[in-house]
């Protein structure tokens, strides 16, 4: 039985760990070959193209994910809104608001806010009918949520805000995926109960948004 590798080769999974790449590195072991944990959606390119076609391109166009599980993994609105207009201060921005008919009281405040006319809201669309204009996009910015991932697989670089879940479980399975933490925390400390919403850095977040715009 020399060829069956023992159980206890492998360390078993403790709570904080990357399941993600934990299994990576088993299978890798085991297939002696390179397993990528990187997902693709692959859409219709007519349908990408038909969405393009609508985007000026003297403009940066931003998906801002909106949504969350509970209000602990949301940034504030207000953050949103504030972040919106510096950005446009550096750049001529279109905004894309992804979000559902749950957040349109949420929709509504960036709407009626000085950046609003810019803004595009996704609240009446399902899902399949954004991913065409997601794709067209310069860049995701949002909370940990769905639409992180939609926006991921389909090769959008993205600025991920973690409040309140695991960076290691959520946001390093992805090369496009770039996090925001709690100040104070740390990739591996970051859980389900950090509730860091008022430790994260608004200077942080822009400077690195500019940064992945340029």
């Amino acid at each position: 039985m020399s060829g069956i590798k023992s159980v206890s080769q492998y360390p078993p999974f403790k709570k904080k760990d990357n399941i993600v790449l934990s299994a990576k590195v088993f299978a890798e072991q085991e297939l002696n070959e390179i397993i990528t944990t990187q997902p693709t959606i692959n859409i219709n390119v007519n349908e990408v193209e038909t969405a393009g076609n609508k985007f000026d391109n003297n403009y940066k166009h931003i998906c801002l994910g909106l949504s969350a599980s509970g209000p602990t993994k949301r940034w504030r609105i207000e953050n949103y809104i504030m972040l919106c207009e510096k950005i446009n201060l550096n750049f001529q921005c279109k905004f894309y608001l992804a979000g559902g008919k749950n957040d349109q009281i949420l929709i509504d405040k960036i709407l009626k806010s000085k950046i609003g006319h810019n803004c595009f809201s996704f609240a009446e669309l399902n899902i399949k009918e954004t991913m065409p204009i997601i794709k067209n996009c310069h860049l995701y910015i949002g909370n940990d949520t769905g639409w992180l991932h939609i926006a991921s697989a389909l090769g959008l670089k993205c600025l991920a805000i973690f409040m309140d879940s695991p960076v290691l479980a959520y946001g390093k399975y992805s090369k496009n995926i770039n996090v925001i933490i709690p100040e104070g925390e740390t990739e591996h400390s970051t859980t389900h109960n950090t509730l860091g919403e008022e430790r994260i850095s608004f200077e942080k977040v822009f400077s690195k948004a500019i940064s992945l715009l340029n």
